[in-house]
């Protein structure tokens, strides 16, 4: 079941992206703001290698109906695209982070971010490079270092902002329901 809601809640994220940031694709597969970097930071964060699975699904399927690469290719960026934040998971429970993300501070949060943003952009870049997608190395790596980054910040400050829009009428209902 979390499979596929990750699977869906990713395909939908990935063509919300594509039809709001088309003009900002650096090239194929990288952009200056890519908001599905933020889903998949969010999925592994919350359900680990089950996210990962719905990351690589969701990103299967996405490559399908846009048919946009190859069929090696649909597999090995899609692994990429669940792999890469998977790896950066492990490294940071590795360093530090709970399990149960107790510990997960704005700051370490945005470390991960970054981490991840880092790990994402250089395995997808290394692959581009040598499939010949990407004209440049450095360009690619950095056009989607910044757009994973962008991605991952936004996604994760619009839930932020949606929890503390729940909590408030969470509050403001709680206490009319004592005032009466």
């Amino acid at each position: 079941m979390y499979i596929l809601a990750v699977a869906i809640l990713y395909f939908v994220g990935f063509y919300a992206n594509d039809v709001l940031f088309s003009d900002l694709e650096h090239h194929r597969g990288a952009h200056w703001i890519f908001l599905p970097a933020g889903l998949r930071l969010l999925g592994i964060l919350l359900l680990g290698s089950t996210g990962a699975i719905g990351i690589f699904l969701g990103s299967l399927l996405a490559a399908l109906i846009m048919d946009q690469s190859t069929p090696l290719g649909m597999v090995v960026e899609s692994l990429i695209s669940a792999g890469a934040p998977l790896l950066t998971y492990y490294l940071a429970l590795r360093y530090g982070l709970s399990v149960n993300l107790k510990n997960l501070t704005a700051r370490s949060l945005f470390i991960l971010a970054t981490f991840f943003a880092a790990m994402s952009a250089l395995l997808h870049s290394i692959w581009f490079a040598t499939q010949d997608i990407a004209e440049s190395f450095a360009a690619s790596f950095l056009a989607m270092f910044v757009g994973n980054l962008l991605g991952t910040i936004i996604v994760l400050y619009i839930i932020r902002a949606g929890l503390i829009f729940v909590d408030n009428r969470w509050k403001r209902s709680k206490n009319q329901n004592e005032s009466e």
